[in-house]
């Protein structure tokens, strides 16, 4: 017999919602701080620990609530912000759905401490995973203070999905710099663990300024500013020179009217406003504040209102092309790529792999005589001691004839046309050479006689942080020195000849942005593989023939050359039979072609 339709309780519903309301102690930050620069706050204080699962702490000194509101405010889609859906379409503040307060309370032991200016008192709000405790008054200064302890601590399942306690607190510190961004006239205090002053934003003039106390003088000094206007839109921000990008997009950013977004539809623009200024793979930092008369977008399209749908999407894309483009210094060429664009832009930041070769129509042409000067002039050293020969796998037989697309090596074989990706290959190599290092145990730091001194990201830092350990075992002693910054004290000898602020910034991309373990297995052999991804030749980096040849023994001696660290073909094979059945040969009369 089927089960009956029964109502959901509400506490059920709630803990349901929070699925997709609260992702993680970062999504709790993020509504916290909506609802206080909502509120009208100028300053906000917050404290987290353990990654913000032991403890999330807003306080700011906003317009605060009374007593009737501090309950209400509870209570599942109640909100002061929105009445009609007139008022919807014209929409200015963060919050709108009145979900966000009963969602956290449902999971988390819930603390709301808050008054009006005009009230004698304050009121104290307490809450246990959904279910009222206690109200009492409190005297206490106007503004809202919420404290939020256990989060998740009855969804054990919950908990098993979140990330390490400096992964989560990489991600809060994001979302408090995405909030301090969006308004520079509010002063931000974050703390995390049981000490310390933390990080501290004061109140800034202007957006350049608070970029400035977020990242820094030089960091704000080497972008370009932008600015564009149509009717209906105003675009303002900073961007990137030519040929400056980043592996990921770890330094893009997102306002429309103040809001922090995540767009494909800007992503997708500004990599078609920097084609033939940035090698692809590469992205740029980009800030952008947007401005968009509220009636032309729809912020309600997502659970936890991070995307954003415009109503003239064509406007804005030849707008963002347009502006970048010219401000790069060159004349764009816009050309909308209707409905499936989206579909076309990555969103994996610190992809190792760079796929830098041209499209299909573009190798219409272009097979290169083996004997192609050599551009390439660091092969060579990385290439001069070849390991012993013992690959056991299939023989990748063949004459060289020719290159394709400056990235792919053709070889004649008996049996057919061998096809060999050159970075891939290259990758093998660098990677076995290094991991056969590793395992002799004969790769000990070389110390630095001055110590180089890198930065990164708050999400990036927390991913070397984890991976410290690992990185001491091949060699590479790093020193966190706080705020993100690194100090590389020593290296392994093969890497002393590298930009090691260019390289660590990669790396810790590139370990910030992975999704799953590398086809190796292993901590050290997934930073290898980075290692040699930035060393391998790349696409359009021309070999000679003497380095084709080299590079081809070197990989016939790999004991895995079929696959590079990240687990793609090095090569491939068209037999002849393969060739003879695409040109419909296969079954012709002897001496007739097909017509």
């Amino acid at each position: 017999m089927a089960r009956k339709i029964r109502v959901l309780p509400e506490v059920l519903a709630s803990q349901i919602a929070a699925g997709e309301v609260v992702e993680r102690p970062a999504s709790v930050v993020k509504e916290l701080l909506e609802n206080s620069l909502d509120a009208g706050a100028t300053e906000i204080d917050i404290h987290t620990q353990g990654g913000g699962c032991a403890l999330i702490e807003v306080a700011d000194n906003g317009c605060g609530m009374g007593k009737e509101d501090a309950l209400l405010c509870l209570e599942r889609y109640a909100t002061s912000k929105l009445g009609s859906f007139e008022e919807l379409t014209r929409l200015r503040s963060y919050g709108f759905r009145g979900e966000a307060l009963p969602t956290i309370a449902s999971v988390s032991s819930f603390l709301l401490r808050t008054r009006e200016e005009d009230d004698p008192v304050g009121t104290e709000v307490s809450v246990e995973a959904g279910k009222l405790i206690s109200v009492r008054e409190i005297g206490r200064d106007r503004g809202t203070t919420v404290q939020v302890r256990s989060l998740f601590s009855r969804l054990p399942a919950r908990r098993r999905f979140l990330r390490s306690p400096a992964r989560e607190q990489a991600h809060l510190q994001r979302q408090v710099m995405l909030a301090a961004m969006a308004q520079p006239g509010t002063a931000f205090r974050f703390r995390h663990g049981s000490r310390g002053e933390g990080t501290v934003w004061p109140s800034a003039r202007s957006r350049e300024d608070r970029l400035a106390a977020i990242f820094g003088e030089d960091w704000i000094e080497a972008l370009l500013p932008l600015q564009a206007n149509r009717p209906e839109i105003s675009l303002t921000g900073f961007l990137s020179r030519p040929g400056i990008g980043k592996p990921s997009r770890e330094e893009q950013f997102f306002f429309v009217n103040r809001r922090p977004v995540e767009s494909r539809l800007i992503s997708a623009a500004l990599q078609e406003g920097y084609r033939h200024s940035l090698l692809r793979g590469l992205h740029p930092t980009v800030v952008l504040w947007l401005e968009i008369d509220p009636s032309r977008i729809d912020p309600n399209v997502h659970p936890a209102k991070r995307e954003i749908r415009f109503r003239e999407e064509r406007e804005l894309w030849s707008l963002v092309v347009e502006a970048v483009a010219q401000r790069l210094g060159r004349q764009p060429v816009v050309s909308f790529p209707e409905a499936a664009f989206p579909r076309s832009v990555s969103e994996s930041p610190g992809a190792c792999y760079e796929s830098e070769g041209p499209t299909t129509a573009g190798l219409v042409g272009r097979i290169e005589a083996p004997h192609a000067p050599s551009v390439q002039a660091e092969l060579a050293p990385l290439v001069d001691t070849g390991l012993a020969k013992s690959g056991k796998g299939p023989k990748i037989d063949g004459r060289p004839i020719g290159v394709v697309g400056s990235l792919y090596l053709l070889l004649e074989s008996k049996e057919g046309l061998v096809v060999v990706d050159q970075h891939a290959a290259h990758e093998r190599v660098l990677f076995e050479r290094l991991l056969s290092i590793w395992e002799s145990r004969e790769s000990g730091g070389q110390p630095l006689l001055h110590p180089v001194v890198a930065t990164v990201s708050a999400r990036e830092a927390a991913a070397l942080d984890e991976e410290l350990p690992a990185l001491r075992r091949l060699g590479l002693e790093l020193k966190d020195l706080g705020g993100g910054t690194f100090a590389v004290e020593a290296v392994p000898a093969r890497l002393a000849s590298l930009d090691l602020v260019a390289f660590l910034q990669r790396l810790a991309a590139d370990l910030a942005g992975r999704k799953g373990p590398c086809a190796i297995g292993g901590a050290e052999a997934e930073i290898l593989a980075g290692i040699v991804c930035r060393r391998a030749v790349k696409a359009r980096d021309r070999l000679s023939p003497e380095e084709v040849v080299r590079l081809l023994e070197d990989l016939r001696a790999c004991r895995n050359p079929d696959s590079c660290p990240h687990g793609r073909p090095t090569w491939i094979e068209l037999s002849y039979g393969e060739l003879e059945r695409r040109f419909g040969r296969v079954g012709s009369p002897a001496g007739c072609d097909p017509p």
